[in-house]
Formats: C-alpha cells, structure tokens, sequence
C-alpha cells in the first residue's frame, strides 16, 4: 500500500485500512478489485485528516455524506469535467463495504446511508449471430487453435467475465451435471452455469488433447494454459487471443471478451428466454443490470 505524507506507516488510519484489506480477502474477493475498492476508501481517510479527523472514534455518518457531495462538485484532472456518476458510485460501494467492515468488527456502529447516482449507461457492444459464426470459422485445427474454441465456449457459450474465465480450474468442469461452477464471481458470489453441447464438447475436447501438449511437464490445475512453458494463462493474455481472433475473422468492432457475454444475454433474449434466467446465467447481482439488453430483442441477427 503506497504511503503518502498525510497517511503515515503505523498510523491509526494506516492500519485500521490494512485490517480493511485483510477482511476484503478473506471474503473472498478478487486480488484486482482489493486494491480499487481500498484506494477508494484511502481517499476518504485523507478528507478526514483534511478535516482534522485522527482516529476512527471521530467518524459519523455525515462524513461520508459530504465526502460524496466534495466529489460531486470536483473535476477530474484529465477531463477538466465533473466525476462520472459511475466513478462516484464506486467510491460509494466502497464506503458502503468500508462501513459494514466497521461495524461487523466493532470499531464503530456508525453505518453510512448513501444513494447510488444515475449513471448514463451506454449499450453495451455485441456481436451479431453471423458475426459469431465468423469468429467460428476464423479458429484453426491446431493445438492453439483448439484452445481458441474452448476460450469462445467459456466467454461466450457461457458468458463468463474475464477473471472469472482466468480463475477455472479443472474441478470447476462439472462433466456429469455439464455444468460450469464459477468460484471466483463478481462480489465473491458463486454460481452454476449450464453448458449447451457443442459448448461442453469445445471443452472437453480442448482438455482431452490440446491441454496435455500445452501442459508438457508442468504440473497445474488451471484450466487455461499459455503456450510458453505450460503456465497458467494470464488475463491479459486471454484479451489479446480473443482480440486477435476477431481480427482474423476481419470483425471491425471492438472485440473482447466482456463483448462476448454482452453477445451471448443478447442471443439468449433474442432467443425467448426470460431476463430472470439470463440474471442467473451472467451472475448479476440484480435485474436492473440484466434489463441493459432489452434494447436489443429487435436486432436482426
């Protein structure tokens, strides 16, 4: 955690954050969103100690309130224009947490009632049926090639995040149910996503024999396996194979994995299927995050 001159090393503030983090882990959440989720929160203790507030004891519930009105009236220093209602949201949700982590292990009772701002949500981006078949047809019949297909069953067929897809491991293939079970979902959640069979089939045969070559000696569980050296895929490495895909299939959008789960909620609505279970299917926390895609139930594939 980088140290600056208002939050030193040691510090009541400095170690009460270091406990934040610690709870963040246990709960299970993701290593990338710990860092965010706690910078956003470092930024509030700083408003404090620009407030002459030292100790947690001092806190109350208005703080975060007119911690959120300060950043409604800043300007980000980039844009020259006022914050997003989605970059404030996120330090609300981190407040939030930061609050319920106060008060489950007694360091104070003081909760803070904070409301979500609009947000101008853009439509997400997706590919259409035929441009799906494109990126199909644009796999090649080798070791890696094969490994493509599975990457496509993974983020489209079953419409995972991309940290999500990065985190399987072996025994997250439920072969006798044809299930996928995601451990590692957004906000630590878990859920079962159903495989269609040509899906299952790109995945079984990916671990049957393009797997084991990747692997060559090394021994791990993860499900995706980088050519060099048998190790783990990395995120990254993932974004760039399914950006490349899409360039080989001479696709002009831009293409990555989350515009494959777009793709897939907007396929299966297109299809007749209720938001209820598309909810389910892409992990969401609620219904209002899977409604984004009713907009395009009139698209023409």
């Amino acid at each position: 955690m980088e140290q600056n001159s208002t939050l030193h090393k040691g510090s009541a503030w400095t170690l009460l954050l270091q406990g934040f983090m610690d709870w963040l882990t246990l709960l299970n959440y993701s290593p990338l969103s710990i860092p965010v989720i706690t910078q956003a929160v470092q930024h509030f203790i700083h408003h404090l100690l620009a407030e002459s507030k030292t100790s947690v004891e001092q806190l109350t519930a208005t703080d975060a309130s007119a911690y959120i009105q300060h950043l409604k009236a800043t300007t980000g220093k980039r844009t020259g224009k006022p914050l997003s209602g989605a970059h404030i949201n996120k330090q609300i949700q981190a407040l939030k947490l930061f609050s319920k982590y106060l008060r489950q292990t007694g360091k104070s009772p003081v909760g803070f009632a904070l409301e979500r701002e609009p947000e101008d949500k853009a439509k997400p981006a997706h590919l259409s049926q035929p441009e799906i078949t494109a990126l199909y047809e644009a796999i090649s019949d080798s070791v890696l090639g094969v490994r493509d297909r599975a990457m496509l069953a993974v983020f489209y067929g079953c419409g995972l995040r991309l940290n999500e897809g990065a985190s399987l491991a072996l025994k997250d293939i439920l072969h006798e149910r044809k299930l996928l079970h995601v451990r590692k979902g957004k906000r630590s959640k878990e859920r079962l996503v159903p495989m269609a069979e040509k899906t299952y089939a790109a995945i079984q045969f990916y671990l049957d024999w393009a797997r084991p070559q990747l692997l060559q000696d090394t021994r791990t569980d993860a499900f995706f396996i980088d050519a060099n050296k048998g190790r783990p895929m990395q995120r990254q490495s993932l974004y760039i194979r399914i950006k490349a895909l899409a360039k080989r299939a001479k696709i002009k959008k831009k293409v990555g994995t989350h515009t494959l789960r777009h793709s897939i909620a907007t396929h299966l609505l297109q299809s007749g299927m209720t938001l209820e279970r598309i909810q389910q299917f892409l992990g969401h926390a609620d219904l209002d995050s899977t409604q984004i895609y009713t907009h395009l139930t009139n698209d023409h594939p």
